[in-house]
């Protein structure tokens, strides 16, 4: 893994303190890393398949998604961003495609004191500057 991968889950943890957990796939749907704290592995197929669906006009698609054991209920799902949240308030996840539409990503966990949105634009802009690095 590059340094600078590093340097952005670090800028990222750092600037946006209500993300708990990062991990980021690569293109080929492999994990590149993940935060010691969190550990997406073995939900990894799952994950690959929300990012690989192409949703027509009108489709919902995959209505939940479960990782370490949390299942999720997917609110939005667009090619921008994919937003999952627990209702028994065990958190939230976002799932932002890197480039925007495209396989990769950056999967952060978020702070179930908060609403997923108060993190979203922190994720999307440190998803921006994975595009060349994945």
């Amino acid at each position: 893994m590059s340094s600078k991968i590093e340097s952005i889950i670090d800028d990222l943890l750092n600037e946006e303190q209500n993300i708990f957990g990062v991990a980021i796939i690569s293109q080929d749907g492999n994990l590149i890393t993940q935060t010691e704290n969190w550990n997406i592995t073995n939900d990894l197929d799952l994950i690959n398949e929300l990012l690989n669906q192409k949703l027509e006009l009108g489709e919902k698609g995959i209505s939940s998604i479960t990782i370490q054991g949390i299942k999720y209920m997917i609110v939005e799902n667009t090619e921008e961003r994919k937003i999952g949240t627990n209702i028994t308030g065990k958190g939230h996840i976002i799932i932002c495609p890197v480039p925007i539409g495209g396989t990769g990503a950056l999967v952060c966990y978020i702070n179930p004191q908060v609403g997923p949105r108060d993190c979203l634009f922190a994720a999307q802009d440190y998803a921006l500057k994975l595009k060349d690095l994945i």
